[in-house]
């Protein structure tokens, strides 16, 4: 019997899979593709760089991956354009991570799990999952034509959207507010800034949706449109059509995107914000995107998948170690994983109302604010006091700015038609 199970490979995965390993655990991972494989969520976010830095996989970032040293956020008409530095925050600890390609990062984790002793299974699919009649979990797995059942003490799901336990568990909850649609793909020759500038993210806002426009090492780009799915499926048009009508009613992005040819397939993805009613129990956990998902304007999805796993990580190997393996040596989890998706949560809110473009392009200097919403973007879900109560009143007067209509009005194009109905 394993010590634990852990179903999927992406970030999460392969990061509680790392450190549990590196700790002497027996531990078997189980990845239903086959490496490398196309994932959205390419931008990543300082302070993942703690993370990498504990996997030792910092060197191998820099050998293939652009840094990013901040945001720009530019209007659909591109006459307003706002670029934030994370060495700016009030706490500028992280100044800097990578855009990736994460077929090539998500490989790369997967390869130093195996490196670090876990016992990695590609092409596996989980296809059931059930408590022992005793302690641990019994599981059913597919490799190829072959079905056999693996046991373990503990069970880790990091099997992102697929959520096996959430399925099986009833325990996935979507957001009604916030059911959006992303239709991406990779462009060359999209322009982009000079020097240590050049790897910075660039979103594009439209009053009905955003662009981001990520870009990489190899001089390709990244170049995805969101926003609401009703919105999407009523356009009737396939994934292909739906983009190069987004980027053509879009002033600033057919200006950025003119003489870039597609070098990818588009790939379309859907009703994204979602939760979990419970992120753990008897003998598990869900990690990353397997417990909740949000919007993915701040890039927040692989850090919160990495810091996710790197917790669970942790307490299963301080509960291994004294043999209690009950839901109270992981009272810790939930609560600090509920924080960090919340804080992400509350900004995406703000993003999408209607004081975000006048904050954005006409920011506060004298108090700070502008510094603390830079510790959030950077990934700082721990902040100290000093951060915290500049982001309470960058909410309030977003609050407030919204009600009362107080300050400059950004205007933005809309680039899908609303239905007659």
């Amino acid at each position: 019997m394993h010590d634990a199970i852990i179903v999927g490979g992406g970030p999460g995965g392969s990061t509680a899979a790392s450190l549990l390993a590196r700790a002497g655990r027996d531990v078997a991972l189980y990845e239903r593709e086959t490496f490398p494989r196309f994932h959205v969520g390419e931008s990543l976010l300082p302070h993942n760089m703690r993370i990498f830095e504990r996997l030792g996989v910092v060197a191998s970032l820099r050998e293939t991956c652009i840094e990013k040293w901040g945001v720009e956020f530019v209007s659909s008409s591109g006459e307003h354009r706002r670029l934030f530095h994370f060495d700016e925050a009030i706490d500028p600890r992280y100044p800097m991570c990578f855009q990736v390609k994460r077929s090539e990062m998500d490989r790369m984790l997967l390869r130093a799990a195996a490196s670090n002793g876990a016992r990695v299974h590609e092409g596996a699919a989980v296809r059931s999952a059930r408590r022992a009649s005793g302690e641990g979990w019994v599981l059913h797995v597919q490799e190829g034509d072959a079905t056999r059942e693996i046991a373990a003490r503990f069970l880790i799901d990091a099997s992102g959207r697929d959520g096996l336990l959430a399925r099986h568990l009833d325990l996935r909850a979507m957001d009604p507010r916030h059911r959006r649609a992303a239709v991406f793909a990779h462009y060359r020759n999209v322009p982009r800034r000079q020097g240590r500038d050049a790897g910075n993210i660039v979103v594009v806002m439209m009053r009905d949706g955003w662009f981001w426009m990520i870009p990489f090492a190899d001089g390709t780009t990244s170049v995805g449109v969101v926003a609401e799915g009703i919105r999407v499926r009523e356009q009737g048009l396939t994934p292909e059509a739906t983009l190069d009508q987004a980027i053509a009613r879009c002033p600033a992005a057919r200006r950025l995107m003119e003489g870039a040819p597609r070098t990818s397939p588009v790939y379309a993805t859907s009703d994204w914000t979602y939760g979990s009613r419970r992120l753990g129990g008897e003998g598990y956990l869900l990690v990353g995107d397997a417990g909740a998902f949000i919007d993915p304007v701040f890039s927040s999805g692989v850090l919160l998948a990495m810091s996710s796993g790197e917790l669970a990580a942790d307490l299963l190997e301080a509960a291994l170690r004294t043999g209690d393996l009950r839901p109270s040596s992981f009272r810790a989890y939930e609560p600090t994983v509920r924080r960090h998706v919340r804080a992400y949560r509350r900004m995406v809110s703000t993003f999408y109302g209607p004081a975000f473009p006048s904050l954005c392009f006409y920011p506060e200097r004298r108090l700070g604010l502008a510094g603390a919403v830079l510790n959030l973007l950077a990934g700082d879900m721990e902040p100290a006091w000093a951060v915290r109560w500049r982001l309470e009143l960058f909410y309030l007067i977003a609050a407030l700015h919204g009600r009362l209509k107080l300050g400059p009005v950004v205007p933005l194009h809309r680039v899908f038609e609303e239905s007659v109905a």
